[in-house]
């Protein structure tokens, strides 16, 4: 015979599962972001070379 699992049940843990893991994405984007001054900018100056970098000509190759 199987076990089945009641739908309160199984709506319980598919809400404590889901809000988990957007917990865990939340924590690891923090994680990720810089928080002291020379990272900051350090990434202020890498974007403003982006900005500043030539627009040219983009040649696309096959790769057939």
């Amino acid at each position: 015979m199987l076990n089945q699992i009641d739908p309160i049940t199984a709506d319980f843990l598919l809400t404590v599962i889901s809000s988990g893991a957007v917990l865990a994405c939340a924590a690891m984007t923090l994680l990720a972001l810089p928080w002291t001054d020379a990272e900051i900018a350090a990434t202020e100056a890498a974007a403003d070379r982006l900005l500043q970098a030539p627009v040219g000509r983009m040649q696309i190759r096959s790769t057939r």
